[in-house]
């Protein structure tokens, strides 16, 4: 007979090995993929050799509606998973949904602020910025030697993007209120919008795929170790805690 300690881990290592697992290998691909001219292939789709620019970049629809209205509109979101935990402490029937609500204001502010903060150090510049495209910076993979007399891109992973990748956490959401149908609606937004975003700029020649979904993989493994350490890796919530909410 399994001790509820026994069956505790072992619900938890297979947590661990169905949502870090597959990161893991989304990593491997991704540095496979800087050995190959694929992010190149795909910028250039969006560039014009003519007139040494990318059409698209000051495209007013994309730079406000695309790149400053969603990131807005993520941040709103954020602000009410931050007001739903503060109102846990007022009201006590919600008192059981505290850990939901602290998991979502974290999950949509933490994501995005890890990525910023791998771009704050890193060295890669903007597509836009490169030589190859008509700017002054040599194209450094994420292998590559980096001269230091260049100042420093601070381009990598994909900013924008995050926003729509910590979207990831509704999928966590539903798998902690045992909800299916919204676990598969929230994994679908945050890949879609992620997904959508990060073309977005890549039209724009902000960002490389690469920087897209390295940005994608960051999200998830932050926001699964918040879901692992707030509300549990090892349960599901009890309908129970669904009835209290009723």
């Amino acid at each position: 007979m399994k001790t509820p300690a026994r069956h505790s881990t072992k619900n938890a290592a297979r947590f661990y090995a169905a949502y870090l697992l597959p990161a893991l290998a989304a990593a491997g691909l991704l540095m496979l993929l800087e050995t190959t001219p694929l992010d190149e292939r795909v910028s250039g789709w969006f560039f014009n050799p003519g007139t040494r620019e990318f059409p698209l970049r000051y495209n007013a629809f994309l730079e406000i509606a695309m790149h400053q209205w969603t990131k807005y509109l993520v941040a709103l979101i954020a602000v009410a998973a931050i007001a739903g935990y503060a109102i846990t402490f007022i009201v006590r029937q919600l008192k059981p949904a505290r850990p939901l609500f602290l998991f979502m204001a974290l999950a949509l502010t933490l994501a995005p602020l890890a990525v910023a903060i791998l771009k704050f150090f890193s060295t890669r510049h903007c597509p836009w910025n490169l030589d190859i495209y008509g700017g002054f910076a040599p194209h450094v993979t994420l292998f590559g030697a980096f001269s230091g007399d260049a100042e420093p891109g601070r381009c990598f992973p994909a900013g924008h993007a995050s926003t729509g990748f910590c979207l990831f956490a509704f999928h966590f959401l539903g798998r902690a209120l045992g909800r299916a149908p919204l676990a598969r609606a929230g994994f679908a937004l945050g890949l879609f919008a992620g997904a959508g975003l990060g073309l977005v700029r890549i039209v724009q020649g902000a960002h490389f795929l690469s920087h897209v979904l390295w940005s994608g993989m960051v999200c998830w493994v932050v926001i699964v170790m918040l879901y692992a350490k707030i509300v549990g890796a090892d349960t599901h919530l009890q309908p129970a805690f669904i009835h209290e909410l009723d």
